[in-house]
């Protein structure tokens, strides 16, 4: 693992700058391909090479070529799967179409989170008056924006959407409560409150289906090292040595980040983008993975709740199956780690996925 020597060269190559004065940002898979973020020294936004043979509505920077395996490079946030991004980044454009829903602000746009070629966040104001603007791709507006009407049924506490668009942005309102990670919940009350929610989300009416984690495991593995490839390895066998219960709905994303919690309940539950009819581990391995990598990052006072809330996660949702999930998305966050050159965060990493694919507690190796 490293950095991307082959997009660095294309990335070289297209801007006519010396390969040494550009940076690894980030890198995931995307269609048949990949897009990885490049820094390039002076610059003020990452660059972003893709590899993923998807089509666009419209061409933003380079194409390599017509053919389908072309190279696409753009320059954030000119991110041509998401043409309603580059219109909103900005302070006026924002606050123009806000204007024009009836909201009004002089606050600035903030991206908090973009995945290239996929979605982007960004929240605009404070407080209850926050607004979130969601971009996405056009052709998922409609399905997301159905899910939140599903989930709404289903008596589950999405935000409001204020509006959408068909170019690929969805207005919604601040979700009820505090973020989940900024109140100082109980992990055994958590856990049986994120059961709960499972349970209503098993019976929500929905029919898309979607693949999950489990897909990017080649990807990862012809990206991985020798050990995080054997931990692969082992998580595939742990996989396929249980059989999947039948599909149910599951959010597709689940963790603690996107909770809102108030008078000592889910209050709010966020990205509902992903709602989808899966394997049921698909959740709880989900929920296992983050809380493991978050308190791999979490220090002070905080750690030990967070390492029992992961351990208390492993011991009501371990099975098998779960495990080998868990196994493979903390794959994909020891890779990124140690693309941007964090090794110490990938060792950790490392531990903590060999424990678990050990059937041991994820606090073993810290505790």
């Amino acid at each position: 693992m490293g950095k991307p020597d082959s997009d660095v060269s294309m990335l070289a190559s297209a801007l006519a700058v010396p390969a040494d004065t550009i940076g690894f940002h980030s890198r995931e898979p995307l269609g048949a391909g990949s897009v990885t973020g490049l820094q390039v020294a002076d610059e003020p936004a990452p660059y972003y090479v893709d590899t993923s043979g998807l089509e666009v509505p419209a061409e933003t920077g380079l194409r390599s070529s017509e053919d389908a395996g072309a190279v696409r490079i753009w320059q954030h946030p000119a991110d041509p799967h998401l043409p309603a991004l580059a219109p909103v980044a900005f302070d006026s454009a924002a606050q123009t179409l806000l204007a024009r829903l009836g909201i009004h602000t002089d606050a600035r746009p903030e991206i908090v989170a973009y995945r290239p070629g996929r979605r982007a966040v960004l929240r605009i104001g404070s407080g209850a008056a926050r607004v979130w603007l969601k971009v996405v791709r056009p052709s998922r507006v409609d399905r997301i924006v159905r899910a939140h009407a599903a989930a709404e049924r289903g008596g589950l506490p999405v935000p409001p959407l204020h509006a959408w668009s068909g170019d690929g942005l969805i207005v919604m309102a601040q979700a009820s409560g505090t973020p989940a990670q900024d109140v100082e919940w109980d992990p055994a009350d958590l856990i049986d409150r994120v059961e709960h929610l499972r349970a209503l989300l098993a019976q929500v009416e929905w029919t898309h289906a979607a693949p999950g984690i489990a897909a990017r495991l080649d990807w990862y593995a012809e990206r991985a090292d020798d050990g995080t490839r054997a931990l692969l390895t082992a998580a595939r066998g742990l996989i396929e040595s249980e059989q999947a219960a039948a599909p149910a709905v599951v959010h597709g994303d689940l963790h603690f980040g996107q909770l809102f919690l108030g008078a000592g309940l889910i209050s709010g539950m966020i990205d509902i983008d992903t709602l989808a009819v899966g394997d049921p581990a698909e959740d709880p391995a989900a929920f296992l993975s983050h809380a493991t990598a978050s308190a791999l990052l979490t220090h002070g006072p905080a750690q030990s709740r967070a390492w029992e809330l992961a351990d208390l996660a492993a011991e009501r949702w371990g099975t098998a199956r779960v495990r080998g999930l868990v196994v493979v998305h903390l794959a994909g966050h020891i890779i990124s780690a140690a693309e941007r050159g964090d090794q110490a965060y990938a060792r950790g990493l490392t531990a903590v996925a060999s424990a678990i694919v050990n059937g041991g507690r994820p606090s073993a190796p810290h505790g």
